[in-house]
């Protein structure tokens, strides 16, 4: 596959768009992604992977989206393998290969409102950990905020220019102790520069951005984490 450039990745995306919506129809409408008709073994319509191995698979009675962390475990002396060609349209640096990630494609500009997920922790050696992508800039700068189920714990990262960096921690550690085998809430709000992050609803995180956000959304992951997503939900402001 000949690699991406930035212009053909956008293009991508919105060709691939489900149910496109206008900025206007954004500020007034809630989107909740609908996976009954994606097809179990295959990569998921409604989102548009960009690193890492993305799948829809069957959790009960409810269809989710798996990010399969085995095939990062398996290459992770090789990152030729590991950094997808769909990747070097953001930045060709060994460092974005650990972050695997999926962006929504029926929103283009998420700037204020609520994202929120489900996710459910299945299995990971080196990392276990879920979280929601925002800011997604068409340089391949990102945001994300993530739950991590090996230290328990939430943090708000930065991407930028190829090094992702440590914005905040949550204060604490005992209250996200989260059982692995159970469906939790992660859940994200941003009002102009006030972001907060919440937990199953309980608030556990809370940041002043420096600047407004901006841009595509989407899901996180690190590594060879595997989890499972459903129920991704976008309130804008």
């Amino acid at each position: 596959m000949n690699a991406l450039s930035r212009r053909d990745l956008i293009i991508a995306g919105a060709a691939c768009a489900v149910t496109p919506l206008s900025a206007g129809q954004l500020r007034t409408a809630e989107l909740k992604v609908d996976l009954s008709q994606e097809r179990v073994g295959q990569p998921p319509t409604m989102f548009q992977p960009i690193v890492g191995t993305w799948r829809v698979t069957q959790d009960g009675p409810d269809k989710v989206i798996m990010v399969d962390g085995q095939p990062w475990k398996a290459s992770q002396n090789n990152r030729t393998v590991l950094r997808a060609e769909r990747a070097r349209a953001f930045y060709n640096a060994s460092q974005f290969a650990y972050y695997p990630i999926a962006t929504l494609n029926s929103v283009y500009n998420f700037s204020n409102g609520a994202i929120s997920l489900k996710f459910k922790t299945i299995t990971g050696d080196l990392d276990r950990c879920s979280g929601i992508l925002f800011n997604v800039r068409p340089n391949g700068d990102w945001l994300c905020t993530r739950y991590n189920d090996t230290e328990y714990y939430i943090t708000l990262w930065t991407f930028h220019d190829g090094i992702r960096r440590l914005v905040r921690r949550g204060p604490g550690r005992e209250p996200w102790h989260l059982a692995r085998d159970q469906w939790h809430e992660l859940k994200m709000t941003v009002a102009g520069k006030d972001f907060k992050t919440y937990i199953d609803g309980q608030l556990a995180l809370e940041y002043s951005l420096p600047e407004p956000v901006w841009g595509k959304i989407g899901l996180w992951s690190k590594t060879d984490s595997t989890s499972y997503f459903k129920d991704y939900v976008v309130q804008p402001a």
